[in-house]
């Protein structure tokens, strides 16, 4: 095999040639375009109220426009550029940029300007506004396909030819416990099983990494690792944020999200149906619930707050949101002016913000939770509710199957009830409503709100005698069967009505009310409820029997805020033990009524109909209300108009959706609402997606995109460092049917992943951030996996998948003044306390204390946050969970060892165990937490430090059994105490240790 010198030297054939050779023609979008954006537009930019001298240098034609004799561009003239003379001018006032402006250009981008003006001025859109043609990989000469530092494929082409073309060997392939250590934890967030480790070391399979890699790929774990970024993206809490930061049930859309991700669903299908999955027709439950990607946002309920304020907030989060996750704009900056410096205006901000401004939410909330929502219910729950309506349904088949005898029994009982009705025609006459009357509002008196209920007013029976006559009002708008608002202040009205009865009968009555209710009959209570609620249709039902004539019917609400409301409708009438609704009934609720009565089965079959439906209201019961999208219907939508600074206080002028003029046109055969932009986002022809998606997707497997700036694919964004290799990969995406899992095969089956991490001193120095890719990048794992590989190696962690959110240590009163006292952190127990992090309950303002470099999930986030902290050292030292961890580890890696007789805690220093047991127990720990073994100098170190503890540990049993009590795990028995205690210390400083700490 070729040695580094010598592939260097194959892979270089021209690298002196071009020493003397004239520089490239200076590129605008790379060179030009940077120098432009970031020391012109905010003067003469998108931003129209911000432009200065009406020049635009963000246009082509403004740009290269006469402006009096003055362009401030003329292609090949530098003396005829107005451009060209303002960033020489030594004058103050004529000076570009200006003094005062806070910006400045250095010579050598001076000289780089002046040379592109006498080259012609080429004029090229910026790079990520244009749709990504699929590249050619550079060709290679022979011998770069060598194992280790060669081709694997087109990734690897793009990257060797650049590096190849800066002079720069690849480094060699890693170490392949390094590798498979890498990969385990990139694809599943897990470090690799001791025997998974075997395993591969031991294959004799050429393929055996691309066996793992397919392995890993089909594990649960895989989709549970790629949800984080999705996680921080969507905003994605257990709670509200804000004062008192109420829970809500947002953790089903989570658990959709990881099976969709593991499920492999492509990304066009996952986008659509995350931005609009209740408008696909036909929405499955699961559909509806992926909405929730758009109500994860923070939600403000404090008191006072108003509501439509809150409500145009969301929506402005709805569309950043949307823009950063898909299209990599930083659109915010237009929500009050054109943008200083992306071709979006503020109109076609609003333009956007119309396509989320038709849900039905008001922007109210009460209990962590704001319409609309969803009754979720798993796939599961699901089917057994469909079971019992078929058992159901079936029975019901059943009981009003032909009997001949029950039938005739029937044919008599009929003909008696008519002939009974014939004789006393007012039998089956229904009762007359009289118009609703009102009296009120009545007010508290000093006694507060509190008395309104208890208290009573003139209108009730029992009013105090020197109360004034009630006076009522006619409200003939109180039509039956509705809700209808009343008064908006806090006091008691009273609503009256007459109901003639032709004949003494039983009638039952449906009520709704806001907030508490009093209802009387003839002067009886009939009904009383002190509660604060809002109306709602059938709230409460009451039966009450009627005299023959006129009855008197005194209703009372009692609204303690907003405003008051009343429901009533009357819903049966019962006649001498006779529904008069069977005047009007079918055959079979005639016969249901009879066989009630009269078929000595009947009860049987309904206990367990009685069974079935209190089964049913406890799965519907159990139902979680998650909070999703939809859409107000045509007649019911919201006229979007643009808000001067973005105050919904100052509406302007109408706008409707549409998408920024810049990018493809909004198809206009395409719904305009989300389901039509989310197609929109993902159809191929857009510039933008595609490059977003597989630049995160670097990001996330290499440790830092193509484009520095995932969140900004504008004109301030990073420079792609591989742009060709960006469009292959955004190509590639599309072709493959938006495969995600093939685009990740993809990147870690390359070279330029499978690299060796180690730099030397000046290639480091010279490529920090190794932008050029000729290393593999070693970064701090992020806090969460830190956990779950601690948890993993102690044997600790719960693999189940999903569920409710989990609460694991922490420390105590750690909620306390950020919620007023009012919510205390209660700890899990037992397999809770080990689940993996994804699932640690995320309290918005106080986020998990021992996740110290995590998103706070209060906006979207796409970027990395990496940490090297004393916080993060003081938290994997000492906190609870990463004690319990080193002494789980320590018992693992321990468990050859002799115990001690059960019940026993042995001790004896160097006798409790031989040397060759703790080198052996040493090297274990080593191995699984490292990947590979450790060399003679490092277990030197750590047997030493073990003898050392385990000396100290022995002369001090109550430290030793404290520490090896730390945590709710059980404690492993039969180990000598000293000896457990000191490979804890061992195990601590193995997870404290930079490599492990590290991706390797």
């Amino acid at each position: 095999m070729p040695t580094p010198l010598v592939l260097l030297s194959l892979l270089l054939p021209w690298v002196a040639a071009g020493v003397d050779e004239d520089p490239a023609p200076v590129d605008f979008a790379k060179d030009v375009l940077p120098i432009l954006s970031d020391r012109c537009y905010a003067c003469h930019g998108p931003d129209g109220a911000g432009r200065q001298a009406g020049l635009r240098l963000d246009l082509k034609e403004h740009a290269f426009a006469d402006r009096d004799g003055f362009p401030a561009l003329v292609p090949g003239d530098l003396e005829a550029s107005e451009l060209a003379a303002r960033i020489r001018s030594e004058f103050p006032e004529e000076q570009m940029p200006p003094p005062d402006s806070n910006y400045a250009l250095s010579e050598e981008e001076v000289q780089l300007l002046e040379r592109w003006i006498q080259e012609g001025a080429r004029w090229d859109e910026h790079w990520a506004f244009v749709p990504p043609a699929r590249p050619t990989p550079p060709f290679l000469p022979p011998g770069a396909d060598s194992p280790g530092t060669g081709s694997r494929g087109a990734i690897d082409r793009f990257v060797l030819a650049a590096l190849e073309r800066d002079g720069i060997a690849p480094a060699p392939e890693a170490d392949p416990g390094a590798l498979l250590r890498r990969v385990t934890l990139d694809l599943t967030g897990l470090p690799p099983t001791p025997e998974a480790l075997e395993a591969y070391l031991e294959s004799p399979w050429d393929d055996r990494f691309e066996r793992a890699v397919d392995r890993l790929l089909a594990s649960p774990a895989y989709g549970e690792r790629m949800a984080w970024e999705w996680l921080d993206a969507a905003r994605y809490s257990d709670t509200d944020g804000y004062q008192a930061d109420p829970t809500r049930s947002m953790w089903p859309w989570r658990d959709w999200l990881v099976d969709a991700l593991n499920r492999n669903v492509p990304f066009d299908q996952l986008t659509v149906e995350l931005l609009a999955g209740d408008l696909l027709p036909d929405a499955t439950p699961e559909q509806v619930l992926a909405s929730a990607f758009n109500r994860n946002h923070m939600y403000n309920g404090e008191g006072g707050r108003i509501a439509e304020e809150t409500r145009t907030e969301n929506v402005f989060d709805r569309v950043e949101t949307t823009a950063t996750t898909w299209l990599g704009l930083t659109v915010g900056c237009a929500r009050c002016h054109d943008h200083r410096y992306d071709p979006i205006s503020q109109r076609e901000y609003f333009q956007l913000y119309d396509f989320f401004n038709q849900t039905s939410e008001s922007g109210a909330i009460q209990g962590g939770r704001a319409a609309p929502t969803l009754p979720y219910l798993d796939a599961a729950d699901r089917a057994r509710l469909e079971a019992i309506a078929a058992e159901t349904a079936e029975l019901e088949a059943a009981r009003l199957a032909p009997d001949p005898e029950l039938d005739a029994a029937e044919a008599r009982w009929l003909a008696a009830w008519r002939d009974r009705m014939e004789q006393d025609p007012a039998l089956s006459q229904a009762s007359a409503l009289g118009t609703w009357r009102t009296s009120g509002p009545y007010l508290p008196g000093a006694e507060g709100p509190g008395s309104l209920f208890a208290g009573a007013f003139a209108p009730e029976p029992g009013a105090p005698a020197e109360a004034a006559p009630a006076e009522y009002t006619d409200a003939p708008e109180l039509v039956d069967g509705q809700v209808h608002e009343s008064t908006p202040q806090v006091a008691a009205m009273y609503f009256r009505r007459e109901i003639t009865a032709p004949t003494a009968r039983r009638v039952e009555l449906s009520l709704g009310s806001d907030d508490a209710i009093k209802v009387w009959v003839n002067g009886a209570e009939v009904l009383a409820k002190n509660v604060a609620r809002g109306a709602e249709p059938d709230q409460e039902r009451v039966t009450v029997d009627l005299t023959a004539g006129a009855n008197d019917l005194l209703v009372k609400i009692v609204n303690t805020g907003g405003r008051s409301g009343i429901y009533f409708k009357l819903l049966g009438e019962e006649v001498e033990g006779l529904d008069l609704g069977l005047l009007a009934a079918s055959a079979s609720e005639i016969r249901a009524r009879f066989r009630a009565e009269h078929d000595p089965d009947w009860a049987v079959g309904s206990e367990r109909l009685g069974t079935l439906e209190a089964e049913a209201a406890g799965l519907r019961g159990a139902a979680l209300p998650v909070m999703v999208m939809d859409q107000l219907p045509a007649e019911r939508q919201r006229t979007t108009r643009l808000l001067r600074r973005g105050s919904y206080l100052e509406p302007m002028e109408d706008v409707a959706a549409d998408t920024p003029a810049f990018l493809p046109p909004f198809p206009s055969s395409a719904p305009r609402d989300r389901l039509g932009l989310a197609r929109w986002i993902v159809d191929p022809a857009n510039p933008l997606t595609a490059r977003v998606a597989v630049n995160r997707a670097w990001q996330t497997l290499m440790g830092r995109g193509l484009v520095a700036s995932p969140g900004d694919f504008g004109r301030q964004s990073a420079a792609p460092t591989h742009p060709e290799l960006l469009d292959w990969l955004a190509t590639e995406f599309v072709r493959s049917g938006w495969d995600v899992k093939h685009l990740h095969r993809l990147i870690v089956s390359s070279s330029a992943y499978r690299r060796s991490a180690s730099a030397t001193g000046t290639g480091f120095q010279d490529d920090p951030h190794n932008e050029r890719l000729a290393r593999a990048s070693r970064t701090r794992l992020p806090s969460w996996m830190l956990r779950d590989q601690a948890l993993a190696l102690a044997g600790l962690l719960e693999p189940e998948l999903g569920g409710v959110p989990v609460r694991p240590y922490q420390p105590d009163g750690v909620w306390a003044e950020a919620t007023f006292g009012t919510i205390r952190y209660r700890q899990d127990e037992g397999a809770a306390l080990y689940r993996r992090s994804l699932y640690v309950f995320w309290r918005r303002i106080v986020r998990p204390t021992f996740f110290f470099d995590t998103s706070k999930r209060q906006v979207c986030e796409v970027g990395r946050t990496v940490t090297n902290t004393p916080l993060h050292a003081l938290t994997t030292l000492n906190e609870t969970g990463y004690v319990e961890a080193a002494r789980c580890f320590a018992a693992r890696v321990l468990a050859p060892v002799p115990t001690a007789p059960p019940g026993e805690l042995a001790h004896g220093g160097d006798a409790s165990i031989s040397d060759e047991e703790a080198r052996a127990s040493v090297r274990r720990a080593f191995r699984t937490a490292t990947a590979r073994e450790p060399d003679a100098a490092e277990l030197g170190v750590l047997l030493e430090r073990f003898r050392a503890e385990q000396v100290h540990f022995a002369f001090h049993l109550g430290d030793a059994a404290e520490l090896v009590a730390a945590g709710a795990a059980p404690a492993a028995e039969g180990l000598p105490v000293d000896v457990h205690a000191a490979m804890t210390v061992v195990c601590s400083i193995l997870l404290n240790l930079d490599e492990v700490l590290c991706r390797p």
